[in-house]
């Protein structure tokens, strides 16, 4: 078979397996959340971009609606309608600064530190598991594989 065949078959296969692992990972976290915290029943359902503006605003100072959208990449517009859903799920509070009035700033509340704290251990583990993963390949394969993910995510 022609390898670009293989690789495209191995893609495919790849990204199904990934959507399964991804919801099942999802599925483990959220059941963390729900376990650890004790209003959930507030809380509920906690999107992935969710967990990840919460992500922002609790390793930051000053985070903004502009900051927030830099960072993870999703519009401004986006980024506005989920702060507002973690705000009812009083997961982030607003403030002001004194000398500027006009400027909206978020911060964790303690829930939505705790809810942080979860997600964080949750990346910690994945990165650990990466890591182990890919230890089996050279120095060699390695950046190979770092050379194709970079051209496959800047087009």
């Amino acid at each position: 078979m022609d390898p670009k065949k293989k690789i495209w078959n191995r893609w495919i296969t790849f990204l199904h397996k990934q959507e399964e692992r991804s919801k099942l990972r999802e599925e483990m976290l959220l059941r963390q959340i729900r376990i650890s915290v004790p209003d959930y029943d507030k809380v509920g359902r906690l999107s992935v971009t969710e967990l990840h503006v919460l992500q922002e605003v609790g390793g930051r100072d000053r985070v903004n609606v502009t900051t927030i959208a830099q960072h993870i990449g999703v519009t401004k517009s986006a980024i506005s309608k989920i702060t507002v859903k973690l705000l009812k799920k009083g997961l982030l509070e607003r403030y002001q600064l004194e000398d500027n009035q006009k400027e909206v700033f978020f911060r964790l509340t303690a829930v939505g530190e705790m809810v942080n704290e979860i997600h964080e251990s949750y990346h910690q583990r994945l990165e650990i598991d990466m890591y182990r993963f890919l230890d089996r390949y050279t120095p060699a394969e390695l950046a190979f594989l770092e050379k194709v993910l970079r051209e496959a995510t800047d087009e």
